[in-house]
């Protein structure tokens, strides 16, 4: 997460835009859109890749920089729907050796990589629908972040912070409480299927 400070109550999203970002296999955003939309009340819509050409890389590593791709995302992005950058590329910032995904408080724009969210990065079957699964827990995530929330001391809240694919896992997949009142309108359903926030 990119610091920044928030303010105010949360904005309204109307829908939420998933965009590739680097290499992706066909269908992928289709199947995180649909996983997605379980999750939350905001039409998912995929559209066209928003960068071209050479991605930033972190110096003399192969990953791409997420707070980089973050910059040149953020501005492309409509002021009432967040542009989720995703990419099977893996992706870190130079102080850490990888990170899931990136976001800035009160941003329009997030990155989330599929990379070590899929099992086969650890050598486990391939499993398509657990990568879903763990990428919608972690787009969600890093959309609170862009709500303006920071992490959360509950050890089962989505804000939780998470340095491990297990202790993503672990935390689960739905926000708290005191989280979910301060996101914006429909961006989560409640158990209930109802919207929150």
């Amino acid at each position: 997460m990119m610091d920044s400070p928030a303010h105010g109550a949360p904005r309204t999203w109307r829908e939420i835009h998933l965009a590739p970002v680097a290499q992706l296999d066909e269908g992928t955003l289709e199947r995180l859109a649909l996983e997605l939309s379980k999750r939350s009340a905001l039409p998912c819509r995929a559209v066209p890749p928003p960068l071209a050409g050479e991605l930033p890389r972190v110096p003399n590593r192969p990953q791409l920089d997420a707070d980089r791709l973050l910059v040149s995302l953020e501005p492309l992005a409509e002021v009432d729907a967040p542009l989720v950058g995703i990419t099977a590329v893996d992706i870190a910032v130079p102080i850490f050796a990888y990170v899931f995904g990136r976001a800035r408080l009160g941003g329009r724009a997030v990155v989330i990589s599929l990379a070590r969210l899929d099992p086969e990065h650890y050598g486990l079957p391939r499993d398509p629908g657990l990568v879903a699964r763990r990428a919608a827990a972690e787009i969600l995530h890093e959309l609170g972040h862009a709500a303006g929330l920071a992490h959360c001391e509950d050890p089962a809240c989505l804000m939780r912070f998470a340095a491990s694919v297990e202790a993503a896992d672990l935390r689960g997949a739905t926000f708290c409480a005191d989280c979910a009142a301060r996101l914006p309108h429909g961006l989560v359903r409640s158990t209930a299927g109802a919207p929150q926030g």
